[in-house]
């Protein structure tokens, strides 16, 4: 017999709109009153599911059920079929393309390679002249942009040959990708694609440990962490990546709350209920007790609902977390690292980085960033 759990407790109108929405997508509701005045006519609703669509359920009271049923719906999906790539044409690029096609043939998505270049301001003093008109720009500025804009132009048709003879010779999936070339900085240009067209994913290279830790502040990789709204599969350079489906031993950081449900649903629709082995790590400071009743509920949960893959958990004292998670990792073998990624202010970024950008800069292991 099917277990029905509570998503919500709302007023019978607002309970009524929410259950549209979940029907809407398959989701079987039952309501069940809350009876405080019988004879009051403002009740409640409790909002009942079946378990094995609470994560699907989540996703929409997280996207806000208050939304249309077509923006819930791209909400949910949020995807135009890509994978997206940034590149500086630089060996960090290849090995990203090489990680991002893979993942592209995987999932039967279409890389697209973006490169973004700087035109120049140039200072001095302003033209006098009674037709000024301070939208258009001085023929020297403008002429520099253009040179600029066709040097990046033919660095990215050269890119580009590249790859297809890393196609022809099998070092890169042999499927169709696009490319893009945009004026802006990195992490600004990343950022408004992906609002404006959400990629399924975003495939990034970044420099070893000692070379992150000098660029804290001005890593691109950190910024899209921090802000993206899509996964971001993040690999160190020299990475050897041995393929998508080869990729098994898994460490899952949770904040025990229940965006670890989405965050853990996220990855395995997005990877199709893969066959892998994911360690729950807690990241939070609760008590010891607390902690592992709630890690242990969460591990049932999820071996319950993703039978396909194993999971187990472990928990380490808050003070010597580092050392201990680096000490696990080489024992258990861990071939990559996921953490939920919640969206911060430039505030608190700086003074309080999120998980998934200290991981970053402490960890030579790729990491995947999914947001919550």
């Amino acid at each position: 017999m099917e277990k029905y759990i509570t998503l919500a407790i709302h007023t019978y109108e607002y309970a009524v709109e929410l259950k549209k929405i979940l029907e809407a997508h398959s989701i079987d509701v039952h309501f069940e009153k809350v009876s405080l005045d019988s004879k009051s006519v403002n009740y409640g609703m409790r909002v009942k599911i079946a378990e094995k669509d609470l994560p699907l359920a989540l996703k929409l009271v997280e996207s806000g059920s208050e939304l249309a049923q077509r923006d819930v719906i791209s909400s949910l999906t949020g995807v135009e079929g890509n994978v997206l790539i940034p590149v500086d044409f630089s060996s960090h690029s290849e090995l990203a393309c090489k990680v991002g096609f893979a993942m592209a043939e995987r999932l039967s998505l279409t890389p697209v390679l973006l490169h973004t270049y700087a035109t120049p301001s140039l200072g001095g003093p302003l033209p006098y002249s009674g037709d000024y008109d301070p939208d258009m720009p001085d023929l020297e500025t403008a002429e520099l942009s253009l040179s600029v804009r066709q040097e990046a132009e033919k660095a990215m048709r050269s890119f580009i040959r590249k790859v297809y003879e890393k196609q022809h010779d099998g070092t890169l999936a042999d499927i169709k990708f696009s490319h893009i070339l945009e004026e802006g900085l990195p992490e600004d240009v990343i950022l408004n694609y992906s609002k404006n067209t959400p990629p399924t994913l975003i495939v990034m290279a970044t420099r070893g440990k000692e070379q992150r830790e000098e660029d804290l502040i001005g890593s691109v990789t950190a910024e899209v962490l921090d802000v993206c709204r899509v996964p971001v599969f993040a690999v160190p350079e020299q990475y050897d990546f041995p393929g998508v489906r080869e990729i098994r031993r898994l460490a899952f950081f949770c904040t025990l709350t229940q965006r670890d449900i989405l965050s853990v649903d996220t990855l395995m629709r997005l990877f199709d209920f893969p066959e892998v082995d994911i360690t729950l790590i807690p990241v939070n400071e609760l008590n010891s007790d607390k902690v592992e009743e709630k890690i242990k509920a969460l591990q049932d949960y999820l071996a319950k609902n993703y039978p396909t893959a194993t999971f187990s958990h472990r928990v380490f004292k808050q003070k010597t977390f580092r050392e201990e998670i680096e000490r696990f990792s080489q024992e258990k073998g861990l071939e990559l690292l996921i953490v939920p990624n919640k969206k911060m202010n430039a505030f608190r970024r700086f003074f309080n980085p999120g998980i998934a950008h200290r991981i970053l800069f402490e960890r030579d292991m790729p990491l995947l960033a999914l947001p919550v």
